[in-house]
């Protein structure tokens, strides 16, 4: 696994990065511009799914968990983890790190999980396996005892995407609410378009954990996808440690640089 450190330029506020996140072009990657002609924004949600039956259901019963849900940090997964403070995560195989470094102050503001899932053809196909790359963003913040931060703030999120000129639209995903989102981009090579991404949120004691995914996965409808398991399994496994310290809800919870991981150059 390749770690990777990037900086923000921009002086963001933490309220800034919970309601509008960054892209991955913002982390180092080029964008993916879909469709230059993508439809005028729109905020509503669709007309057949129940929001507020949503919020009702437990939809971290196979995480992300809280640090008190877990036994043992080493023996939650067999896989190693990498403590990043307030976030621990379990990478997967050949995904790569990276770490979004506020300028200013050198603070670590989010964590990407950079994943390459290859599909395997059909048996009975005369063709090569494929690779798709998506990128999951991670963001913990403080949130109330009682909950219900997402639903406050998903509103001001998709206003943000239509006043940028993109769409916003709300859904069912794998943790209730879903909200998917297409911003207008530029690429490196000056290409104007869109970048989809769909967003995950779940609440938890005090938390709540954010994920933006990226790339194919971010695409895909069919929820059995190989592309989008990989990201979702990346997200369920999860620790969040909110610590005992008094905060406001939407202050980010801080991440810390981690200690076992090797350290390539600064990526720009």
């Amino acid at each position: 696994m390749i770690f990777k450190r990037g900086r923000k330029r921009d002086n963001e506020s933490q309220v800034e990065e919970l309601t509008e996140g960054a892209g991955l072009d913002e982390a180092g990657e080029p964008a993916d511009a879909a469709d230059e002609d993508a439809p005028t924004a729109t905020e509503e949600p669709e007309e057949a799914t129940d929001l507020e039956a949503l919020e009702d259901i437990d939809w971290r019963s196979a995480g992300p968990y809280d640090i008190n849900e877990v036994d043992s940090v080493e023996s939650a997964e067999e896989r190693p983890k990498i403590d990043l403070g307030s976030l621990i995560l379990s990478p997967l195989p050949g995904s790569e790190l990276r770490l979004q470094v506020a300028e200013e102050t050198g603070e670590i503001v989010l964590a990407m999980l950079v994943i390459e899932t290859i599909v395997e053809p059909p048996a009975s196909a005369n063709q090569r396996p494929q690779a798709y790359s998506s990128a999951l963003e991670l963001a913990a913040y403080a949130a109330p005892r009682s909950g219900g931060l997402w639903a406050e703030l998903r509103d001001e999120i998709s206003r943000n995407a239509t006043d940028a000129g993109g769409t916003a639209s709300l859904g069912q995903g794998p943790f209730g609410v879903e909200l998917r989102r297409l911003i207008p981009v530029t690429t490196p090579d000056g290409e104007e378009g869109y970048q989809p991404s769909r967003m995950w949120v779940a609440e938890g004691p005090r938390w709540l954990l954010r994920g933006i995914v990226y790339g194919q996965a971010a695409i895909e409808d069919d929820a059995e996808s190989p592309v989008v398991a990989d990201v979702l399994a990346a997200f369920r496994q999860v620790i969040v440690r909110r610590g005992d310290e008094a905060m406001a809800p939407g202050d980010l919870l801080p991440l810390i640089m981690p200690t076992d991981v090797s350290q390539e150059p600064e990526a720009s």
